[in-house]
């Protein structure tokens, strides 16, 4: 679709939303990174284990880690 886009002369935008895993919070079920390695891909509260919420849209992840780093430029290059 994005290769029809451009040869119309239509630029696209891609929005990648690392955050949106379906994994509402602590208490919910783990669909995605959860289940790999929790602390290492979201932010969580030191003394409860809470997720932390900077973005506004619940569990917000830890891109100041290498690992998660590496995937959203790995994305970001191929996508």
């Amino acid at each position: 679709m994005v290769k029809a886009l451009h040869e119309a002369g239509i630029e696209v935008i891609l929005d990648m939303v690392f955050n949106h895993t379906a994994e509402g919070d602590e208490r919910g079920a783990t669909f995605c990174f959860r289940g790999l390695d929790n602390p290492t891909f979201y932010l969580l509260e030191p003394n409860t284990g809470r997720y932390l919420d900077y973005s506004g849209c619940g569990n917000t992840t830890n891109c100041n880690h290498p690992i998660l780093r590496v995937l959203i430029l790995t994305a970001c290059a191929t996508g």
